[in-house]
């Protein structure tokens, strides 16, 4: 009962903090350009034809909403990645951007999704059963971690399964003394009263351009979105993919990079990381979506290059 209580008081700390800053009027980025987002999935291998491909078994999990307009919506988020994924068949959205409606003559269009791939939704957490099919499983929501659910997790993947942490999915609730347990098996994990978190600019460096993950991006990405850091866990066992230079205290102006993407191997599994995903149009960045479609392909132990032709499906391009 204490453990839930101190969760739920971390969950009405941080609305109230995300809340208050979102008085503060924001906008969306510009769109970046079709060219250039061409020229990144250009460099990559053609993935296998679709003869070729196995079936995938995808769980997508989320939780009510809890933040402001555009920002942490988590159904949203299940219901649209689930058609960009899944297609038709795995929902009844008209369109698989985030933010606003449909760009000018793109609503039902972009909704065949990926050849061979079956998408579930859960609730919070996956049930017993599709943990046992699932292939991958990408959370997008505070989770309720306690030790029944890292059995949960430990068994998915020393089988081989991947999963998908993004954002708020690496937080660990307060007064839950799992932590380090936590950071075993995700690579790294949020401490409640050690990590720190900002709102605004946020200049990804990207440190391992030559991972197939972040294959053709360019070295530096500028977005607008929420940084968590400090995280806990041994950084030497993960493989750091992009980075953003953030203060070393809250009383200090001095910064060093720490990981904003990252991948990590636990047994026979796989595990992907994306601290950033604070706003719905960052689900709509090409670049974006590069790490992450290809960062959830890749813990999935397939080909990074599986999604690439979801990259730019539904979504404003500049000229």
């Amino acid at each position: 009962m204490k453990s839930r209580i101190s969760f739920n008081f971390l969950i009405v700390t941080i609305i109230s903090l995300q809340l208050a800053s979102s008085l503060l009027a924001v906008e969306a980025p510009k769109p970046r350009s079709r060219s250039e987002v061409e020229a990144v999935l250009a460099r990559a291998p053609k993935p296998p034809s679709n003869r070729k491909l196995r079936e995938l078994n995808v769980v997508l999990v989320a939780f009510k909403k809890d933040h402001a307009e555009n920002e942490h919506d988590y159904p949203l988020w299940q219901k649209r990645w689930a058609v960009l994924l899944g297609g038709r068949k795995a929902g009844r959205e008209k369109q698989v951007n985030l933010y606003g409606p449909a760009p000018k003559g793109k609503k039902n269009r972009g909704l065949a999704g990926a050849p061979k791939v079956k998408v579930s939704t859960a609730y919070g957490w996956p049930s017993k059963e599709q943990f046992e099919i699932a292939d991958l499983v990408a959370a997008f929501c505070y989770i309720q971690y306690d030790k029944e659910k890292l059995k949960d997790l430990e068994k998915f993947l020393s089988r081989g399964g991947g999963f998908a942490i993004l954002h708020p999915a690496v937080i660990i609730p307060e007064g839950v003394d799992i932590v380090d347990e936590a950071a075993q098996l995700m690579g790294l994990a949020w401490e409640y009263g050690y990590t720190r978190w900002r709102h605004g600019p946020v200049s990804l460096k990207v440190t391992a351009a030559d991972h197939p993950i972040c294959l053709g991006l360019p070295g530096t990405i500028d977005v607008l979105d929420e940084a968590y850091w400090p995280l806990k866990g041994d950084r030497s066992k993960v493989t750091i993919l992009a980075t953003s230079d953030e203060t070393i205290s809250e009383d200090s102006d001095q910064t060093k990079p720490e990981p904003m993407f990252y991948t990590y191997q636990y047994g026979k599994g796989r595990v992907f990381s994306c601290i950033l995903g604070h706003y719905t149009w960052t689900f709509d960045d090409p670049y974006m979506r590069i790490l992450l479609l290809r960062g959830m392909a890749w813990a999935a132990s397939e080909s990074p290059y599986r999604f690439d032709r979801l990259v730019m499906r539904g979504i404003e391009l500049g000229d």
